[in-house]
């Protein structure tokens, strides 16, 4: 088994709805997904304050496979009937972690 196999298989155990995971529907599409509001919290804190960034937002980890790429910051996206403001794209290697806003301002 070589790293890429091992790291995938990781990603199997993180995105299970019956571990970490959670499904979503996202652009109108099932996916598993990894929501920290915590994250988020973390990242802009003190910012939002400063910039009026955000009001409500979370930080979702999407595996690239499932994410379309033609979207980027300051899109709007629908994620379960809900319309948030993309702040923010990261490249983790096989993932995406977007940081994404209900209330932005």
């Amino acid at each position: 088994m070589n790293f890429k196999e091992m790291i995938d298989g990781d990603l199997d155990l993180l995105f299970n709805p019956e571990e970490i995971g959670e499904k979503i529907v996202f652009e109108g599409k099932e996916i598993i997904a990894i929501k920290s509001s915590e994250t988020f919290r973390t990242k802009y804190k003190g910012k939002a304050e400063d910039m009026g960034i955000y009001t409500n937002g979370i930080c979702i980890s999407i595996r690239k496979i499932d994410f379309p790429l033609s979207l980027a910051p300051n899109d709007r996206v629908i994620i379960d009937d809900e319309s948030y403001k993309i702040l923010d794209i990261e490249d983790l290697g096989n993932t995406y972690r977007i940081d994404i806003a209900t209330n932005y301002r």
